[in-house]
C-alpha cells in the first residue's frame, strides 16, 4: 500500500475556510470512489504564530500510483481546479509518496 501525503500551506486569510473546505468537499469526494482510502489531516506543528498561515498535511492510502493517476485524471483534477477557484494564491502545496513498510 503506497501513501500520498500532499502538504499545503494556507494563508492567515483563507485557513479556517480551507481546512472547513477539506473536510466537508475535498475529502469526502476525493474517497467517494474508494480509491484514496484511510484519510487522515493534520496540521503541521512547526512553532509559528499563525500570523503568516498554517501548514497543512492530508494523507490517503491508495493502492498504486496507477490508480492514483487515474483518480486524479477525472475527479481529482475537477477537485484540484476547484481548490484553485476558491482560494488562488493564498493556497500551495506539494505532493510526497510514501511506501509503507511493515515493522514487526
Amino acid at each position: 500500500m503506497l501513501i500520498i501525503n500532499t502538504t499545503y500551506h494556507a494563508s492567515a486569510a483563507v485557513y479556517d475556510n480551507f481546512v472547513e473546505w477539506l473536510c466537508c468537499e475535498y475529502i469526502p469526494k476525493a474517497k467517494s470512489g474508494g480509491v484514496l482510502l484511510w484519510p487522515q489531516l493534520t496540521r503541521v506543528l512547526d512553532g509559528s504564530t499563525g500570523a503568516d498561515g498554517y501548514s497543512y498535511a492530508l494523507q490517503f492510502h491508495v493502492k498504486s500510483v496507477d490508480a492514483f493517476n487515474a483518480w486524479y485524471t477525472g475527479e481529482g483534477k475537477k477537485l484540484h481546479e476547484e481548490m484553485a477557484r476558491r482560494f488562488g494564491r493564498d493556497v500551495a502545496g506539494f505532493s510526497t509518496w510514501m511506501e509503507e513498510i511493515d515493522t514487526e
